[in-house]
């Protein structure tokens, strides 16, 4: 069963420290016996029948108006100079390594805080060991990621990346898998990963205007069987032009006059409104 623990007791064992205690014990007293005077003095202060029936005190407790001061200054002079200058100067005598402790466990509580410290730094020498030999693995087996932490070894000689940058790295592979490449380049650029992030940013400028092409063949197929001619403003330079059976998807990307790129969204809503 563990010892029971206290601020005058070993914190091992429990063992009481006499010292502590009698100071402890002393300064409730002084401080009793003080405040005992201060209130009974003024108790009995002009009051000769009340000092009268307390004459059984006088013994041991002077009355007199002259004692209130002296029982009040008394008290909050001496009270800081027992607990905070006599006890822990007392106190100290007894600390180890920051814990109240006998001279018996002074030895077991140094050899286990040493026990902890040695546990603490191989654990952590173990934990940098498993990083270090999860880094070199994904440089060898992943020619993507091998890549990267090689060119950001070359940028910081002597480190390693940590691993919340490797589960970034890997969340940007993923999401380029997932064909989310905006979010990969942001998490590139974060590492300055300059040509990665930029490659990420071609192939969602591809996937756009792949998706753009696709919707935009279909409407000139719907805008040529209903036979149809609408007409669209460059937003630019104000140059018109009109979407009909003969338009072709390469036209409708840039202004032949000003070469300012259309807004395809906007060309796209007024197509599709022209066929409703």
């Amino acid at each position: 069963m563990a010892a029971k623990k206290s601020n005058s007791s070993c914190s091992k064992c429990g063992k009481p420290f006499v010292g502590l205690i009698i100071i402890k014990a002393f300064a409730a007293i002084y401080a009793i016996y003080l405040f005992a005077m201060f209130f009974f003095n003024l108790l009995v202060a002009g009051d000769d029948w009340m000092r009268e029936q307390l004459s059984f005190i006088e013994p041991i407790m002077p009355f007199g108006l002259e004692y209130i001061a002296i029982s009040f200054v008394f008290l909050i002079i001496g009270m800081p100079i027992l607990m905070a200058g006599i006890y822990p100067a007392i106190e100290k005598r007894y600390k180890s390594a920051g814990v109240l402790a006998c001279k018996e466990c002074v030895a077991v509580i140094a050899r286990e805080q040493a026990d902890a410290a040695e546990m603490a730094r191989a654990k952590q020498e173990a934990q940098a060991y498993a990083h270090q030999a999860k880094i070199e693995g994904l440089e060898n087996g992943d020619p993507w990621l091998g890549k990267l932490i090689r060119s950001w070894k070359q940028d910081n000689p002597n480190k390693l990346p940590d691993e919340s940058m490797i589960d970034e790295l890997v969340m940007a592979r993923n999401m380029e898998k997932a064909g989310n490449f905006e979010k990969a380049a942001v998490i590139l650029e974060k590492y300055r990963f300059w040509e990665e992030a930029g490659r990420m940013r071609r192939l969602d400028d591809q996937k756009v205007i792949k998706h753009i092409t696709v919707d935009m063949n279909a409407l000139i197929n719907q805008v040529g069987t209903k036979g149809l001619a609408i007409p669209y403003k460059c937003s630019s330079c104000g140059a018109s032009i009109t979407i009909d059976k003969d338009s072709k998807q390469e036209g409708l990307k840039f202004c032949s006059y000003c070469g300012t790129a259309y807004n395809v969204d906007d060309m796209t809503k007024i197509i599709q409104h022209a066929l409703e």
